[in-house]
């Protein structure tokens, strides 16, 4: 992901075309792929969802997606905090899909963050650089 966000929203065009066709061309978004930089690892897959207090988000086709790829597969549901003038995140759920599914656990936001930089931190890179 780039460090600046290209056009301030995201498009919906395509996404709202794709509901137009058959029930039969289902799909599902892929809202984060975190990758070594550096060698271009796939390093886990996640998934993302606002918190609105639901008790299950399905996942069964990014776990099949996650097995095939042999990478690790997470969900992240992150609520929304109002303050003046801005929207920050707060506390977050978040529960390992793939392998080994658990159950959820509750991070702050700078939690999430190390344990996504955790995640690049453990990667052995291929291009030998010292990761």
């Amino acid at each position: 992901m780039s460090r600046q966000e290209r056009y301030g929203t995201r498009d919906l065009t395509f996404s709202q075309w794709h509901r137009t066709l058959s029930d039969d061309a289902t799909c599902i978004d892929l809202d984060l792929l975190e990758y070594c930089r550096r060698c271009r690892q796939p390093l886990a897959f996640l998934e993302l969802a606002r918190d609105v207090g639901q008790a299950f988000k399905p996942t069964t086709v990014l776990e099949r997606l996650a097995k095939k790829a042999e990478v690790p597969a997470f969900l992240i549901m992150y609520k929304l905090l109002s303050q003046t003038n801005t929207t920050t995140i707060g506390d977050c759920r978040v529960r390992r899909v793939y392998p080994d599914p658990t159950g959820f656990k509750i991070l702050t936001i700078t939690e999430v963050g190390r344990w996504i930089e955790s995640i690049h931190e453990r990667h052995k890179c291929a291009m030998n650089c010292g990761q």
